[in-house]
């Protein structure tokens, strides 16, 4: 594996996502089935998925529901989505997991939708 990956100037060419994400730093909640609850901080959230640290990696396609509170329609709005993990990485003494949502709900996309686009004109 080329040392300087993350650094290359078409870095870009790896992107999988679909739609923005916004930088923000919640605690949240991952719920395998079959596992205890891992707790998590969020990296960036879209509309399409997330980022979270979380303690272990978990395997690309793990389906999981994910629980976090936003700031959207002016209050805090709990959310609840399923996902699957979709790339974890080593972030020093913590795992970077990336997650891709299935299935969301018309109402959680237009609170996703809200809180990424935020502040953009």
């Amino acid at each position: 594996m080329d040392s300087n990956r993350a650094f290359r100037p078409d870095a870009h060419v790896d992107e999988r996502r679909t739609s923005p994400r916004r930088i923000c730093r919640v605690r949240a909640v991952v719920d395998v089935t079959g596992r205890p609850t891992l707790p998590a901080v969020t990296v960036d959230i879209g509309r399409d998925g997330m980022a979270l640290l979380l303690p272990c990696p978990l395997p690309d396609g793990t389906p999981c529901r994910i629980t976090f509170s936003i700031f959207s329609g002016g209050r805090v709005q709990r959310v609840e989505l399923h996902a699957k993990a979709v790339k974890s990485v080593f972030v020093h003494a913590d795992v970077r997991v990336g997650f891709a949502f299935t299935g969301v709900p018309p109402a959680a996309n237009s609170l996703l939708a809200e809180f990424v686009s935020y502040g953009k004109r």
